[in-house]
């Protein structure tokens, strides 16, 4: 705390920065403020004081509310807060931690934070679950209750002073907090610091876009005067989208309480909404649970993304403390005279060691301008496919001594000058591959993609995304970055010759638990460009959904196969 009498900082929209805004509730002069509670802010009170001024941004249309009060007084009400009435409901709250658990994929000894964790129902439930669980939050009585009856520790502070490591969590919860916070962007962009690269974030809030509260206004319960931001989706994905998340999907949130604690909830509702409570209460249904989904809370699940406006820059790549490793670049040709010269231009050779190209028994001077240029060339005596080119391509750069192998088309049609933006998570310990993912930020299209291909590319990646249990973008990229340790593990000589090897390498990674990280990138479409035709598209999706079911017979165990195995284990590769 700065001083007794600090105030808000906010007269700046926190999403966008703008002062311009326009009314939505003020407090009129007669309006009594409701006494406040004798045991102060209390998550289960439902009379809480309504806000002095709530205001709509002019530009992006955040809702946020202007504090007549000092910040001291909310921070003194958070930090003081017990709550035995919320203890009460602990059976309906378990549940409910359960059904938000449950879209999380399992991930045995994952790291969970729970911001906000209160006395801790949340965290027990995820640690019974297989969790490494830990809470934050400002409640001295909420710490006091974890700790003594399910023996977690939580923090008492903020996020930013509990000083969490760098890409250290790979679930982040909160629910019912964004709208709490002074700063909602700043708290985010600390997540996204303490996040895995491959970490998901659930948060749930009040929906401010809901009929409900369209309906109620200000006799809605989302507003109060410990709320001061109200989001709808389109303002939470606006905010994702400049910390540097991307929303996966929205779930329901339906709220698990007792009969009796749901009729005091819907006080300040209209008669037709509490009288068919009030009469099953008077039936004597007081404990009977009751799950209700008002469509009035935004519940969604996001994933940390890589972009290169909001995460890294190619000025931004550490020579030290990052220990330098050896970085060579794999070009698997075929027919790429046009082509080759100007993507060996443009790979930076402060960053590259070297540079392979190995050709697929081209039948142009591909071979004699890779000499030209000073490559390292190999030449396959029969052509053996773009999956038997890669297996060559890698084979030859561990043979080199690589730590880190990058593999690049050398057609153009990708941008060669994103290489440092490809290798820095590996670099950095964060990742063991990288995928420059052409359908973030619309590369794709703008780039020239055609429509059909870009459908069949977004549809392909869904169902692999429901198989594998993942959150990728796009699989069939072919600008991707290795680390060595992972092409030495992982059996990807038993995969196919044909284009689908790219996709059979992606579910080696990930039935292995191998890390992967996305870097978004334009791409070129033009004349001179290898482009995979109609029929081949084709045989390459039915190649996929071949490779789907294998993995997912091997997975609950009806066969198990070589190729999803690492090579050390049994006699695979």
């Amino acid at each position: 705390m700065k001083s007794k009498n600090q105030k808000f900082s906010k007269t700046v929209c926190d999403l966008c920065g703008s002062s311009r805004y326009y009314l939505v509730y003020k407090q009129s002069s007669s309006q009594k403020p409701r006494p406040a509670s004798p045991a102060g802010y209390t998550i289960s009170e439902s009379e809480l004081e309504k806000p002095e001024k709530v205001v709509r941004c002019m530009v992006c249309g955040l809702i946020y509310a202007i504090p007549g009060f000092q910040k001291e007084e909310l921070v003194h009400d958070y930090k003081t807060m017990a709550d035995p009435e919320y203890l009460k409901e602990e059976k309906g709250r378990r549940a409910q931690a359960r059904m938000i658990l449950s879209n999380f994929p399992k991930k045995p000894g994952g790291q969970l934070l729970d911001i906000g964790c209160g006395p801790g129902f949340f965290l027990d439930e995820a640690k019974k679950a297989g969790w490494q669980v830990r809470g934050v939050d400002l409640s001295e009585w909420a710490k006091k209750y974890s700790h003594d009856h399910f023996g977690i520790d939580v923090f008492t502070g903020s996020l930013k002073e509990a000083k969490f490591p760098n890409n250290f969590f790979d679930r982040i919860v909160m629910n019912d907090v964004i709208e709490h916070l002074e700063n909602p962007k700043e708290m985010l962009q600390e997540i996204r610091r303490i996040l895995k690269n491959d970490g998901i974030l659930y948060l749930s809030t009040p929906d401010i876009g809901s009929f409900l509260s369209r309906f109620l206004r200000a006799r809605w319960w989302g507003v109060n005067k410990y709320h001061l931001f109200y989001f709808s989706r389109k303002t939470m994905e606006q905010m994702f989208e400049v910390v540097g998340f991307k929303k996966i999907r929205y779930s329901a949130y339906p709220r698990i309480f007792s009969l009796g604690y749901w009729v005091k909830r819907l006080e300040g509702y209209p008669w037709f909404v509490r009288a068919p409570f009030s009469f099953l209460l008077k039936m004597g249904a007081k404990d009977f649970l009751l799950k209700i989904n008002l469509h009035d809370q935004i519940g969604v699940t996001a994933k940390k993304i890589q972009r290169l406006d909001t995460v890294i820059t190619s000025g931004e790549i550490p020579s030290s403390p990052v220990e330098k490793k050896k970085v060579v670049v794999v070009l698997p040709a075929y027919n790429a005279e046009k082509t080759l010269e100007r993507t060996v231009a443009d790979i930076p050779k402060d960053i590259v060691d070297e540079i392979i190209l190995v050709d697929d028994v081209s039948r142009d001077k591909t071979v004699k301008i890779a000499k030209e240029l000073g490559l390292t060339v190999y030449q396959h005596k029969k052509n053996k496919g773009y999956g038997g080119n890669q297996k060559t391509c890698y084979d030859r750069a561990l043979e080199k001594g690589a730590d880190i192998v990058v593999m690049v088309h050398p057609d153009y049609q990708y941008d060669p000058t994103i290489i440092p933006e490809l290798v820095l998570p590996i670099l950095q310990g964060k990742a063991d591959a990288v995928f420059g993912s052409r359908m973030m930020k619309g590369g794709a299209l703008e780039g020239g993609m055609p429509l059909w291909k870009h459908n069949a590319n977004i549809l392909l990646t869904a169902f692999e995304n429901v198989v594998l249990g993942t959150y990728l973008t796009e699989y069939h990229s072919g600008f991707r970055a290795y680390s060595a340790t992972l092409l030495k593990q992982i059996s990807y000589s038993l995969n196919s010759d044909a284009f689908v090897f790219d996709t059979e390498i992606i579910v080696q990674i990930l039935a292995n638990r191998f890390r992967i990280d996305e870097v978004p990138i334009r791409t070129r479409y033009f004349e001179e460009a290898s482009s995979i035709r109609l029929w081949p598209s084709i045989r390459y999706g039915l190649g996929i959904i071949s490779v789907m079911c294998r993995y997912f017979f091997h997975r609950i165990g009806w066969f198990t196969s070589k190729q999803f195995r690492l090579k050390n284990d049994g006699d695979a590769g």
